[in-house]
């Protein structure tokens, strides 16, 4: 503890922040809405929706929802509680703390928590997350997303499609799940602008039959049906109106994207065909990983995979082995900055499947590094404290001897 009470205004705001109070309020609170989000998760919101409603950067507040009712209650969102508790492990070490030899594993014990709560901001904002599918004797050089989702636009010559320009799920934020909403993008390499509106997260897709229902958009004989978000977001089917206008005459094309076509829409302006799709975000890996064989069971009874496990090889640019891997559902392959972990397995087909969330994390290893070091630590604190009061027992014996 301090000996002297701060004076400085600044000081006295930071011994505050970094004091125990703030801790124990930082702490009953994440408990609080760790506990709330795991009972909301278990209702029509789903994993996906409630981590976004109570942990994510842009939830300054929650309401919680209680078996399907709204409580009467606010509280901080998880994120900026995190963010405090970490100012307050931050300045607590630095001023509150005992300093000295003998305390040094406290401080260290300290800090490793400090880096436990700076690699979770890490890998909030920096981690990528994506999808691979592959039979036994395929390869695969690129992921693509489940949740988030990109338009792709290019031009298609002599049925090849070119080089696409994306509008990523970053630019379409603003418009995904707000209908009302819409948003123009100027696209100077092509001879059309486009405007997406209509955004609707889950849809089921229908062919006009006689009339359709009111207040419908209907494109080409076909219209979206809005639909309750699914709590697993990689199940929901996205669908938007995206809007062509052409530079040169004004004329404009309407195109229906729906995430469960398989294909490309295609359209023709001034006599060339340029194809758009809205599916996950594609993005491409620094290695190619081929799939030599898979193995799993499943539980009785049932088509879910009970253990599986897949033999892969890394090929490099030219396609030669470069190492190969034994990947199991909990340990997974890291090799240059990728993670890939099997999440699925599928022998109903004619081939044998794996499925690989790949994932990319800076921080991937720092919660192990933070545990031990803390371990380490609190065992060296223990062994001194254990050596001292040692020596002070001995030290007393003798002396009433």
């Amino acid at each position: 503890m301090m000996s002297k009470k701060p004076t400085n205004p600044i000081t006295k705001i930071f011994a505050l922040i970094g004091g125990f109070q703030v801790a124990i309020v930082c702490m009953v609170l994440l408990l609080i809405l760790t506990w709330l989000s795991t009972l909301e998760q278990t209702g029509p919101g789903g994993l996906y929706w409630t981590l976004e409603k109570y942990f994510s950067f842009g939830a300054y507040y929650v309401r919680p929802t209680l078996y399907g009712n709204d409580l009467p209650i606010y509280l901080p969102g998880g994120y900026w509680v995190c963010a405090i508790f970490t100012l307050n492990l931050l300045f607590g070490g630095l001023m509150r703390m005992r300093k000295g030899w003998k305390h040094a594993p406290i401080l260290v014990s300290h800090f490793s928590m400090l880096m436990l709560m700076i690699g979770g901001a890490m890998t909030y904002h920096q981690s990528r997350e994506a999808y691979m599918l592959l039979a036994v004797g395929e390869t695969g050089d690129s992921a693509f997303s489940l949740t988030e989702l990109s338009i792709e636009i290019a031009e298609v010559k002599e049925g090849q499609k070119q080089e696409p320009l994306v509008i990523s799920s970053e630019l379409l934020a603003g418009v995904r799940g707000k209908p009302t909403r819409q948003r123009e993008f100027l696209l100077p390499n092509f001879p059309f602008d486009a405007t997406v509106s209509e955004y609707h997260i889950h849809n089921e897709l229908f062919p006009v039959q006689g009339n359709a229902p009111e207040g419908v958009h209907v494109v080409d004989g076909y219209y979206a049906m809005p639909t309750e978000p699914t709590g697993a977001e990689e199940t929901n089917l996205s669908a938007c109106i995206i809007t062509l206008k052409e530079r040169s005459s004004g004329k404009q094309h309407e195109l229906l994207l729906f995430e469960g076509i398989s294909h490309d829409l295609t359209v023709t302006i001034e006599d060339k065909i340029y194809g758009l799709r809205l599916h996950g975000e594609i993005w491409n890996t620094p290695f190619r990983v081929r799939l030599d064989d898979s193995r799993g069971e499943k539980h009785p009874g049932t088509g879910m995979a009970m253990i599986y496990e897949s033999d892969v090889t890394v090929l490099d640019e030219n396609g030669s082995a470069e190492r190969k891997f034994k990947i199991e559902m909990n340990k997974p392959l890291r090799y240059k900055d990728l993670t890939f972990y099997q999440t699925s397995w599928n022998d109903a087909g004619p081939k044998v499947e794996s499925g690989f969330t790949v994932k990319t994390n800076p921080s991937d290893q720092w919660p192990k590094y933070a545990i031990y070091t803390c371990g380490v630590a609190l065992f060296v604190h223990f062994i001194i404290k254990l050596f001292g009061f040692v020596s002070n027992s001995i030290a007393r014996s003798k002396n009433e001897q």
